[in-house]
């Protein structure tokens, strides 16, 4: 028989749940309700786009019978039996690159002597015929196989200009040779992360009709990860320069339809486009040494050129692509590596330090109010794209204000934008509190990934981040402020983010009037 005094009080606590539901629902307090992040603003970087900012700096690696033959740019002509590198170890190449810093690594598979440095079964002109390793190597499958135990990322560099087949020059048979080594690379070797291409030709060479698109279709249905790098896209750009540097404004914002392979304005390329439709960051590449292969006669940049370079690339939201050539024995050059690990030691030193963050931070606005920590402005001092602050929306006045609770020091800006949210920053400055009034100390224009502004010395305990002009409503990821000891720096101007070194004042890269493509 059913206890009555059970079933009463089942009843009770039935009839009695939608109160409780709703008492407790409403206690909880409308702050503890998770705030939408803003709309990203088009266009956004892809997957593969992000990873591949992400990694800031890559080593390129201009290998093949260049090296033995003293030569930039080998007529095809050379013989495979030049090629020997007695001692070559790709794994020293790649541990070369992941103790500097660098997180992958490109290496010329084909250059335009059209040597291949895998045993491609299209052409009798590659490592099957040199004496190294009797003919069965494969460079290739060796950088391959180090890069992958290093958790390093690999590209191969497939130079569309090939000055040894014959058929080159004839447009339908060639695009089918050059898919089909194409795919040789892409299937072989496990992961690629980046295919370089260029536009490269000498004068007076056979006129030849690439297929570009159906290269790009082929290579993101072989390789969905991989980034495409050209003069144009469509996944990554040129700079428009050899030297290494960005413009002082660089967007990821491009119109591809603005570009071709091999006649991109280098100005347009340097700049990017503040109305571009198309996610098209910039890539910065440059030699340690004077030349793209390795020569006995040359010496590597040192330390404090790089770092300047750095500056120039890497701090102007560009991935920076250093050239290191492995020598004739098969081995990256001890001062090479010297000057890599010098390099390494003054990024450490410079930025290892973020004098901004014991500082206490306060915000123009908040979005979702002050009180939510989600957008805080506090998000600035994580090494994070993903956390960034955030002000309400519809507001005039964009401002971070910094109390470093001590006068300090700084003569480095450091700033990052969460960029899968899209690049917003037009314009911003920072200003120090300075005998009682604000001071203006830089003046920048682009932010994007990262931005590195110099200027002389400065100390205060006060100061103050203004965003002047946005697309959309700002967001910063990351601010830093470091001391950098060792750039040399004189009458930087207040009021611009235009530099001086060594006394001559940088105002824009000139293009290299020789060449108006990527021609390593």
């Amino acid at each position: 028989m059913p206890n009555p005094s059970f079933n009463s009080r089942k009843r009770i606590s039935i009839h009695a749940l939608p109160i409780f539901v709703s008492l407790f629902f409403s206690a909880i307090p409308h702050s503890a309700l998770k705030i939408p992040p803003p709309l990203p603003i088009l266009p956004l970087p892809s997957a593969s786009q992000l990873q591949w900012q992400l990694s800031s700096m890559a080593l390129f690696l201009h290998f093949g019978p260049n090296t033995f033959t003293d030569s930039e740019w080998g007529t095809g002509h050379a013989s495979p039996s030049v090629f020997n590198p007695t001692l070559l170890n790709a794994s020293q190449w790649v541990h070369v690159a992941k103790e500097a810093g660098f997180s992958r690594v490109i290496l010329t598979a084909k250059h335009h002597d059209g040597f291949c440095l895998w045993p491609s079964e299209y052409t009798d002109y590659s490592v099957k015929a040199s004496p190294w390793r009797d003919g069965k190597g494969d460079v290739v499958a060796e950088l391959a196989a180090g890069a992958k135990e290093a958790g390093i990322a690999l590209g191969l560099y497939l130079s569309p200009w090939d000055r040894h087949e014959s058929c080159y020059g004839k447009t339908l048979e060639y695009n089918e040779f050059y898919i089909g080594q194409m795919t040789e690379l892409l299937t072989r070797y496990g992961d690629i992360k980046e295919v370089w291409l260029d536009g490269a030709k000498g004068e007076g060479e056979k006129d030849m009709e690439y297929y570009f698109d159906a290269w790009f279709s082929l290579i993101h249905q072989l390789q969905p990860d991989a980034v495409i790098f050209s003069d144009a896209g469509p996944d990554t750009r040129w700079i428009g320069d050899e030297a290494g540097v960005a413009g002082s404004t660089c967007w990821s914002l491009f119109n591809r339809s603005n570009a071709v392979i091999g006649g991109t304005n280098p100005q347009y390329s340097q700049g990017g486009d503040p109305h571009g439709h198309d996610w098209v960051p910039a890539e910065c590449d440059v030699s340690i040494r004077r030349g793209w292969f390795w020569h006995a006669s040359q010496m590597p940049k040192s330390a404090l050129e790089l770092l300047d370079i750095y500056y120039k690339s890497a701090g102007r939201n560009c991935l920076l692509l250093l050239n290191v050539p492995p020598n004739s024995s098969g081995l990256i050059s001890d001062e090479d590596i010297q000057a890599l690990q010098e390099f390494k030691e003054l990024r450490r030193s410079i930025f290892s330090n973020n004098l901004a963050e014991k500082g206490l931070l306060t915000a123009s606005s908040i979005r979702g109010g002050n009180d939510n920590y989600q957008f805080s402005p506090y998000n600035v001092f994580e090494e994070s794209i993903y956390t960034y602050w955030a002000p309400e929306e519809d507001q005039r006045d964009w401002v971070l204000y910094l109390d470093l609770q001590e006068s300090v020091s700084f003569n480095v800006l450091q700033v990052q934008e969460p960029i899968h949210m899209g690049q917003r920053i037009i314009k911003f400055h920072l200003e120090i509190l300075s005998g009682g009034r604000w001071k203006n100390v830089i003046s920048g224009t682009t932010v994007g990934y990262k931005r590195l502004l110099r200027f002389p010395t400065v100390q205060s305990q006060y100061l103050k981040l203004v965003i002047d002009m946005s697309r959309a409503d700002p967001l910063i990821s990351y601010m830093g402020l470091h001391m950098d000891r060792f750039s040399i720096l004189s009458h930087a101007s207040n009021t611009t983010s235009q530099i001086y070194v060594n006394g001559s004042q940088v105002l824009r890269q000139v293009p290299n009037k020789h060449s108006q493509t990527a021609t390593v």
